[in-house]
């Protein structure tokens, strides 16, 4: 029986590389893409070894003839394209006064143009078949502008606007495009973000709030997984990433007051002391709630002692 074909962009660490290895032990052929040929071979070698049918195709999402490239060669090695992942992606830091714009340029073609261009090129197939889905790796930051980030976060709500508008218009031929949206993930995308202005690094801000741990790649590659097989309009990773996102969704005007509020208790430009950590805050929080819950254990024991008192004389 001829196995299922998975395309992986970005496939060479991280959340690709997670998702191609999760894909091939399920059984499907996995065209694994990226611009690092090394360790493509090395990872399409790691999974022939453990029994699974791995193809790497060193490409560049940003160049049209790469693309071509990619779904030609697909389709010479297994003669179809069931799903194609948008995984791909760069992060970029600068404040919006200081952000260098050619740089923000090329984060618009890898996170929202590539997606595209690769929707376009698998479509006629997948239309053909009459069958398909297309997963585009979102973020939360779609959903709220995050200090520091916000060309990243901007380049993230097209592509989920996009997603969201592809939906509609292949339904007809079915094909689902679908998103998964994840929130702090262990890989390398921190080590690979711009630097184009003035900016705070995810790793500082993280240590500074003491919030939002990382996930491990494997979490969110089992969120694709069952996107995939689900074909699931949104899936978040994790509970916390679908709170907070849905929190910026119904109020964004208190979402942004509330992270005005925040940035300048929790994270201020370089230079500026913050006033303290949400750890400590919340360590705060959680002792005036155990004081509250004290106190109201008390009253409520005094309250239910006197009753029964009352009871007792009446019955008298």
């Amino acid at each position: 029986m001829q196995p299922r074909v998975v395309i992986v962009t970005g496939a060479s660490t991280g959340i690709g590389a997670a998702t191609a290895e999760l894909f091939g032990r399920k059984g499907w052929a996995v065209v694994l893409a990226a611009r690092s040929q090394d360790k493509l071979q090395k990872l399409a070698a790691d999974m022939t070894a453990a029994g699974s049918k791995a193809l790497a195709v060193p490409t560049d999402v940003t160049v049209k003839s790469d693309i071509e490239a990619l779904v030609q060669k697909t389709l010479a090695e297994f003669g179809r394209i069931d799903v194609l992942i948008n995984n791909a992606g760069v992060g970029i830091s600068g404040t919006l006064e200081t952000v260098d714009l050619e740089k923000l340029e090329y984060v618009f073609a890898l996170n929202v143009f590539a997606p595209l261009a690769l929707l376009q090129a698998v479509a006629p197939t997948m239309k053909a078949q009459h069958d398909g889905v297309i997963v585009n790796v979102s973020s939360i930051v779609e959903s709220t502008p995050i200090i520091y980030t916000a060309g990243y976060g901007a380049s993230k709500a097209a592509l989920s606007y996009l997603s969201q508008s592809a939906a509609i218009e292949l339904a007809a031929y079915g094909i689902d495009v679908i998103k998964v949206v994840p929130g702090n993930t262990e890989s390398d995308f921190e080590s690979n973000k711009l630097a184009a202005g003035q900016f705070v690094s995810k790793d500082a801000l993280l240590a500074k709030t003491g919030a939002f741990k990382p996930v491990k790649a494997e979490v969110a590659a089992q969120s694709i997984w069952d996107a995939v097989m689900k074909r699931r309009l949104v899936t978040y990773v994790t509970a916390q990433d679908r709170f907070l996102c849905m929190a910026a969704h119904l109020s964004p005007v208190i979402s942004v007051n509330l992270s005005k509020l925040a940035i300048r208790r929790y994270v201020p430009l370089e230079g500026a002391p913050a006033q303290a950590t949400i750890g400590q805050d919340l360590a705060k929080f959680g002792a005036l709630l155990a004081g509250l819950g004290a106190l109201l254990s008390v009253g409520l024991g005094w309250l239910i002692t006197r009753r029964r008192g009352n009871q007792n004389r009446r019955g008298q």
